[in-house]
């Protein structure tokens, strides 16, 4: 378990999780804050002090000294981590969760009356500084804790405001859409070896082909269709490739894997 403290301002950020993620965060936030660690696994509270050369505390220190608490844990390990914190939080605080499926009103109820909260789901291009993550508050966050919270994710990527209503959506689409991704960039590299290409070849192609595919799509400010229809030359061999995808149902099976995802997020939801 990992606990920063982060000076911003008058406010003292304290992180609980020292996971991927909770990394990806000190690492965003760490260049222009102060930093305090503290990593009940000693091997990795060791490799974080010499990474953010960050000095080692503990939880009740951290979150008694923090005005804003980032809960950066997965969700098995919540409750032990909420029932950690409970006796030091108080209305002074802003908690931040990043935790998949809990909600809000999960956090609220467990830390009492009067605690202001706000969940996020980041991904995972947040340890490079490229991640995707949407902001949501609960029911005594203000607008001042949104923006509060905007700003230490946009330290990691991009950071959007949602109604947690959304959040299942979000969690199908940004934050298990890397894996999509990947799963296309492995087939693709799959199917260009199959094609008599080496593996090494078929790699760099690839992947630079989706680093200026996504560049373009970033700087043209077009929509990826029309982007798509420019590739695609009539009779072509773009369209002869496009036509095999249409007809298997590329895009239903897009829509069948988000559904499956969101629902999926809902169901994690509701156990807890």
């Amino acid at each position: 378990m990992i606990n920063t403290m982060v000076s911003m301002g008058k406010t003292t950020i304290g992180l609980i999780g020292g996971g991927n993620m909770g990394t990806a965060i000190l690492a965003g936030i760490g260049r222009t804050f102060a930093v305090r660690v503290c990593e009940a696994d000693s091997k990795r509270a060791q490799v974080l002090k010499r990474r953010f050369r960050v000095a080692v505390m503990d939880i009740t220190t951290v979150v008694r000294q923090s005005g804003i608490v980032i809960l950066a844990v997965k969700p098995q390990s919540f409750e032990e981590v909420l029932a950690g914190v409970r006796p030091f939080v108080t209305k002074r605080h802003l908690i931040i969760s990043i935790a998949a499926g809990i909600t809000c009103r999960y956090i609220e109820k467990r830390l009492g009356h009067g605690i202001r909260v706000v969940r996020t789901m980041p991904n995972l291009p947040a340890q490079v500084g490229e991640g995707m993550t949407a902001v949501c508050a609960g029911k005594r966050a203000t607008r001042a804790d949104l923006q509060k919270a905007r700003q230490i994710f946009n330290g990691i990527g991009q950071a959007v405001v949602v109604e947690e209503k959304w959040m299942d959506a979000v969690t199908a689409v940004s934050g298990s859409g890397p894996a999509y991704v990947f799963l296309f960039v492995e087939c693709l590299q799959k199917a260009a070896v199959s094609l008599g290409l080496k593996k090494d070849l078929s790699e760099q192609l690839v992947t630079q082909t989706l680093k200026g595919g996504l560049a373009l799509l970033e700087k043209s400010k077009e929509d990826a269709g029309v982007l798509r229809a420019r590739v695609t030359s009539k009779g072509g061999t773009t369209q002869a490739a496009m036509d095999v995808f249409f007809k298997n149902k590329f895009e239903e099976i897009f829509e069948r894997a988000l559904q499956a995802a969101q629902k999926r997020a809902k169901e994690l939801s509701l156990s807890i």
